[in-house]
């Protein structure tokens, strides 16, 4: 059987080279995420639950399962084992006492910074290599194919919950926030 081979401007093959960056992107951010803490080994997720809470500050553990798109007692679980390790401590809500809040301990907040600087020198590495007449044409194409993208999304917060900059007023989700809400995020 004959395969056609995709024209360079179908769909078929920007959902191709979309899928060979996500995959590739993932590896790194994998590779960059995988370290250790007093001799374990801090898995993907538990380091996702350390930048979540790293970026959000104290919060319930409902809302990191929201953010991190697990089940209550996924994040729970998370939690148990961030605490145990050191790495993030359970306390007493301030505005509702029936609730405990996550936050995270000094070495906890610092492995996530370790973390995130190994991943942006990884960034930095590659679009330092690239040309330079190219760099901005990439991220404006990033920046429309998300726009497209989250055109119908409803909660645009979610797509921010793990991106893991601090939201800048130049950032795509938080200008289609602001044209859809007429507020920035």
């Amino acid at each position: 059987m004959e395969h056609l081979q995709p024209a360079r401007e179908s769909a078929e093959y920007a959902e191709l080279v979309a899928e060979v960056f996500v995959e590739t992107v993932r590896k790194a951010a994998t590779k960059a995420m995988h370290c250790e803490y007093g001799g374990d080994e801090i898995t993907p997720s538990l380091m996702e639950c350390l930048q979540y809470s790293y970026l959000h500050g104290a919060s319930p553990i409902r809302e990191i399962a929201c953010g991190l798109e697990v089940t209550v007692s996924a994040a729970s679980q998370l939690v148990d084992r961030l605490v145990r390790k050191g790495l993030a401590t359970r306390r007493e809500s301030k505005s509702d006492r029936r609730q405990t809040e996550v936050e995270l301990t000094p070495a906890g907040a610092e492995l996530v910074k370790q973390m995130r600087q190994r991943r942006l020198q990884w960034f930095e590495r590659i679009v330092g290599e690239m040309p330079e007449s190219r760099r901005g044409s990439f991220l404006d194409g990033l920046e429309s194919f998300l726009k497209v993208a989250l055109a119908g999304e409803q909660n645009l917060d979610r797509a921010c919950s793990r991106c893991a900059i601090t939201h800048a007023p130049f950032c795509v989700v938080n200008r289609l926030k602001a044209e859809r809400s007429g507020t920035e995020r």
